[in-house]
């Protein structure tokens, strides 16, 4: 009882001092926002979280330790039921430059003899990702319709398909005021209550992009421009931004219908983007950003674990978050190169699994489930259409099974002078539908590689390869002349090759 009237009296003696408010709700006690602020709330990157503190300290001397970092605008110190603290808390600064001395001045700060506190930024998630728009929206159309259920929407990113700027990519990446609006507004999108356009939608957290500190985007020398035309070749890209500033460029790096720039000097950088924004390039107008730079062993560890990470849970976020940390204290970050930054997509890996398969077999194979990933990044980096995949199921007396066709309907420079297509390449049957996807997109590498070899031999119209296969077949390759529906085909190899009577069901996905 005592030590509970000795509390209030300090506290009340922090709000005189301070002229803070301290109000507790719901598990929690604010401590802020100051009386004479003006304007909005801090951005994102100025909270920190505060982690190990003991069971039995409070604001009285919270508040001056941290408040030695810099300005505080508000601190959340979340308590339990008992009077107590839960060990953690959240401390918002006026600036990120504060937040990030707070990280650096107090991450490991012994607080008590011999209890050390650990403090590093906040993962202020305020972007959600929203799949399963109709392709033929508008991001104005997005946003009016999405206004229509949810509130506090900053910025809607909608990106077009690089091959037919009229169309949409089929999702979006909502901004929010606050990571508290985009919690309430992924609740308020639950798929199966809240339809868009008639359309059921999936919402999730979208990936929490790379916290890079102010100093460190001050050096940055590359610029992340977007919305090009797919036909617009690197060298006219640099010709316009070396026009733009009179000088030469590093280089170009250009993917599909976006590229990193790279420049000798950051005040050209600046230029260039000021020259150049919103810029119209073959009927397209660009959109240029910084390159927020990372490292690239840290990014393949991120999505290794979380794929594309649009449909995660916070157990996959906490589990990320984890493998960062062990990361950097091993400062293996040291050891690898710079990635140019973020901007490109990253294609899933695909697992499969084989019932049929050994442990040996499947440690083999977890290079070789890299194949998708691979023939996508090799269509990107050379501006080639990318695979078609088609699926096939049908019954046999193992249950169901998969066969896939791949397809690379344009394949050009620099592997061929005129522009070629490959396929379609058939697989073997395979018990699931990623393993037929990755053992065709292993099919199609064979074949670029095979005609990568074979150039100088190679004519100027190119016919299907069809490799042998590294398997023993279970059912024999279809012939061309089957056509579309080779059901008495597949009869008739099961028949020769089974005692058991098969029914085929087949379906295109």
């Amino acid at each position: 009882m005592e030590q509970t009237i000795d509390l209030k009296q300090k506290l009340s003696e922090l709000v005189q001092k301070t002229g803070y408010p301290i109000v507790q709700h719901n598990g929690q006690r604010k401590y802020g926002p100051p009386a004479d602020w003006t304007g909005p709330p801090p951005p994102k990157g100025c909270e920190v979280f505060v982690g190990k503190l003991p069971r039995q300290i409070f604001e009285d001397e919270l508040v001056p330790i941290f408040s030695t970092a810099g300005k505080i605008y508000e601190m959340r110190l979340m308590m339990d039921f008992s009077g107590s603290n839960r060990g953690y808390a959240f401390v918002t600064y006026a600036n990120r430059n504060e937040a990030t001395v707070a990280v650096n001045l107090l991450n490991g700060y012994e607080i008590r003899p011999h209890r050390n506190i650990g403090v590093a930024k906040s993962v202020d998630n305020c972007r959600l990702f929203v799949g399963g728009i109709p392709k033929t929206k508008t991001k104005e159309e997005l946003l009016e319709e999405l206004c229509k259920h949810v509130s506090g929407i900053v910025e809607v990113i909608l990106y077009r398909y690089c091959y037919d700027k009229r169309l949409n990519r089929g999702f979006a990446f909502v901004e929010f005021t606050s990571h508290k609006a985009a919690a309430m507004a992924r609740k308020a999108l639950i798929p199966g209550c809240v339809k868009l356009w008639d359309r059921e939608v999936k919402v999730d957290w979208a990936e929490p992009e790379p916290d890079i500190d102010d100093e460190h985007m001050k050096k940055v020398k590359a610029l992340y421009v977007r919305n090009f035309q797919i036909r617009t070749p690197p060298d006219a890209i640099k010709t316009l931004f070396e026009k733009s500033i009179c000088k030469k460029i590093e280089r170009v790096k250009k993917m599909y219908d976006y590229a990193f720039i790279h420049f000798f000097e950051r005040e050209d950088a600046e230029l260039a983007m000021t020259k150049l924004q919103n810029a119209e390039i073959d009927g397209s107008n660009i959109e240029i950003k910084w390159a927020k730079p990372v490292d690239r062993e840290l990014y393949r560890i991120q999505k290794l674990s979380r794929g594309n990470a649009k449909f995660n849970n916070s157990h996959d976020i906490s589990h990320t978050l984890a493998l960062y940390k062990q990361h950097l204290n091993k400062k293996e970050y040291e050891k690898s190169t710079k990635d140019e930054g973020i901007g490109s997509a990253c294609a899933e890996e695909s697992q499969c699994y084989s019932p049929s398969v050994s442990e040996h077999t499947h440690t083999l194979q977890s290079t070789y489930t890299l194949a998708p990933a691979k023939l996508d990044a090799m269509c990107k980096k050379y501006s080639w259409l990318p695979p078609v995949y088609n699926f096939l199921k049908y019954l046999d007396a193992a249950g169901d099974m998969w066969m896939c066709t791949v397809e690379l309907p344009w394949v050009g420079q620099p592997l061929t002078c005129t522009a070629q297509r490959i396929g379609p390449l058939t697989t073997r049957p395979c018990y699931t539908v990623q393993q037929a996807k990755v053992e065709a997109a292993n099919m199609a590498l064979n074949s670029l590689m095979m005609l990568r070899m074979d150039l100088i031999k190679q004519s100027a119209t190119l016919t299907p390869l069809q490799l042998p296969p590294a398997y023993t077949r279970v059912v024999p390759s279809i012939p061309s002349s089957v056509g579309a529906y080779p059901l008495d085909y597949i009869n008739s190899v099961y028949q020769s090759h089974m005692s058991l009577p098969v029914s085929p069901v087949w379906r295109t996905l």
